[in-house]
């Protein structure tokens, strides 16, 4: 028995060497790659920036709606509830134009403040406003009286 324990010892190292050598010449010597990364998530990429050209023309309207207001010598020959019309002479002839009083307007009628109700037809002044836009006059402010017209002048 001593001879089959043997026997068996030998076969079975044997096997075991066998199996340790296939499986060590099955492994590749290289490191192993690491397993792929799932792609990152891309955000859609933002709109591009405006062209450097727009920034002018936007600058240029801020100035033109800051520069807007003007302020005219007229006579006022009609005050509404939240309105006033008033006339000026431009290119020789007489205008009439009606602009908006708000809260806001200043309202000066012999160095002290007033509201609307104040003013009366004839009052000639200097009106602040602006004449493109559909803006409350800025300022109002009487210095006399001064004489209705007939509007249009010479047509």
């Amino acid at each position: 028995m001593n001879k089959l324990v043997q026997c068996a010892t030998w076969s079975g190292s044997a096997v075991v060497a066998s199996l340790i050598i296939f499986a060590c010449s099955s492994v590749d010597e290289k490191p192993a790659a690491p397993a792929p990364k799932p792609a990152p998530v891309v955000a859609p990429a933002p709109a591009p920036a405006p062209a450097p050209a727009a920034a002018p023309a936007k600058t240029e309207a801020v100035k033109a709606t800051k520069t807007k207001a003007v302020e005219v010598e007229g006579v006022i020959s009609a005050v509404g509830q939240r309105t006033i019309t008033f006339q000026l002479e431009r290119k020789g002839k007489i205008r009439e134009e009606v602009v908006g009083v708000d809260d806001k307007t200043k309202i000066e009628k012999g160095g002290a403040n007033v509201k609307l109700g104040a003013l009366e037809a004839t009052d000639k002044g200097m009106i602040n406003y602006e004449p493109d836009s559909y803006t409350p006059a800025l300022g109002i402010k009487i210095t006399g009286k001064g004489e209705i017209k007939k509007v249009g002048g010479d047509d």
